[in-house]
């Protein structure tokens, strides 16, 4: 104990008194009040040692992890003593600090807790909190660096069983919604995000589509459901892009109008950039109604990196025939693109000139989409964007968007003479 009285004394002499580390209980994290030592040799809180061991039935240190064979608790009178003359010494301190608890020691506990299915919902609230208060530095807890953690909580939503942990029967809402949670703070590594979402056939991607169709009433679930399948989208294979379900379409689209968490709408527009170039996704996308939210929602947004977003989905969609008569049936459609020309940046410019020579050039038949174009200002973006220091490529396009319907635009007084050439 000398060693012990020495850092006490080199405490006292700081600014603030610190409540020495051996003071606290591993699993309460409380100055120990009744200290015990176990046949291990680890020190803990009296009233948290006997539920960890009676209480919850288990047979081994929550530090060490040893098998315990002998559970008699010996009472650290030392400790106790050295606790009580610290307590005199600064009962009257208002700057008493905690020193820096041990994590990993910590987690260690909150794992085993999980074992227990009375205990899952309100381990995972713990985890995240200690995981929140690192503010995102986790490098000192060994089970998030090993990425064991991230598996734990896989395992939670895909209601799968791990040695250990018991299988979730039934709709347990809070559980699933907290272990969701849990993975929205978890940083694993691309190889290791792959493998889990890629496992048995993509159960993660599953488990996670049918979150965010059961779940309707649960809006912030669904939206970590979202945030969670954006980072997935990003590391898996192509397969595991193509057969979502028209469901899974019409859920993500709700998250875009009901406009309650710019996180949420972000991801859901990495989503469809992610997805949309593959199997019938373009498809299912235009019938859950995706087009006529995306352009009220553009006619609106001012943020470059949003518009530039909407924009890309936007293109993509009106590549297939059923996108284009569904952008073309919004009175705001082609208005709300060609407001973003010249007003957003050189990736919006791209991509709306792209939209509208796609829309125009499957157009030339009717005179309608001309008129509408002309009639929103359109043919003077489009000469501006010629005339501007914007790209070859994109300058190439727009000169084509001026053939596609040249004889109507021609007759306009508004058809700038130096282009009837």
């Amino acid at each position: 104990m000398q060693r012990e009285e020495q850092e006490i004394q080199r405490m006292d002499g700081s600014d603030h008194h610190i409540v020495p580390s051996f003071f606290i209980c591993p699993i309460s994290l409380q100055i120990m009040k009744d200290p015990v030592t176990i046949s291990t040799g680890m020190t803990f809180d009296r009233e948290s040692i006997q539920k960890w061991l009676f209480s919850y039935k288990n047979i081994a240190c929550p530090i060490t992890k040893q098998p315990l064979s002998d559970f008699r608790l010996t009472p650290n009178s030392n400790l106790l003593r050295l606790i009580q003359s610290w307590h005199l010494q600064h009962a009257s301190s208002s700057t008493t600090k905690f020193a820096e608890p041990n994590h990993d020691a910590l987690m260690k506990v909150l794992l085993e807790e999980i074992k227990q299915p009375h205990l899952q919902v309100k381990s995972l609230r713990k985890i995240k909190s200690l995981i929140q208060e690192n503010h995102g530095d986790n490098s000192r807890i060994s089970c998030i660096r090993d990425d064991s953690l991230f598996s734990l909580a896989v395992s939670l939503v895909v209601q799968t069983e791990l040695p250990g942990i018991p299988q979730i029967t039934g709709n347990d809402t809070p559980l699933i919604a907290e272990a969701v949670s849990l993975l929205c703070l978890l940083c694993p590594s691309d190889e290791a995000l792959k493998m889990v979402s890629q496992n048995e056939n993509g159960l993660l991607i599953c488990s996670l589509s049918s979150i965010m169709t059961q779940y309707l009433s649960n809006l912030q679930l669904r939206i970590q459901a979202a945030l969670v399948l954006k980072s997935i989208f990003e590391v898996v294979d192509d397969m595991y892009k193509e057969g979502l379900k028209f469901e899974f379409f019409e859920n993500i689209i709700e998250i875009l109008k009901d406009q309650n968490s710019k996180h949420g709408s972000m991801a859901v527009l990495a989503i469809l950039i992610r997805v949309l170039s593959y199997g019938k996704n373009k498809e299912k996308a235009i019938k859950g109604g995706c087009i006529p939210i995306l352009i009220e929602l553009l006619a609106e947004e001012n943020e470059r990196h949003v518009c530039e977003m909407m924009l890309v989905v936007l293109e993509k969609l009106c590549r297939k025939a059923e996108g284009r008569a569904a952008f073309l049936s919004h009175p705001a459609g082609m208005a709300a693109v060609v407001s973003k020309i010249l007003k957003v940046s050189h990736v919006g410019d791209d991509k709306s000139i792209s939209l509208l020579s796609c829309v125009l050039r499957f157009c030339t038949s009717s005179g309608e989409a001309a008129q509408e174009f002309m009639e929103v200002g359109g043919m003077s973006k489009i000469c501006l964007v010629i005339q501007s220091g914007s790209n070859s490529k994109t300058k190439e396009k727009a000169r084509e968007i001026l053939g596609f319907h040249f004889k109507t635009w021609n007759k306009s007084p508004c058809f700038p003479s130096s282009f009837k050439a």
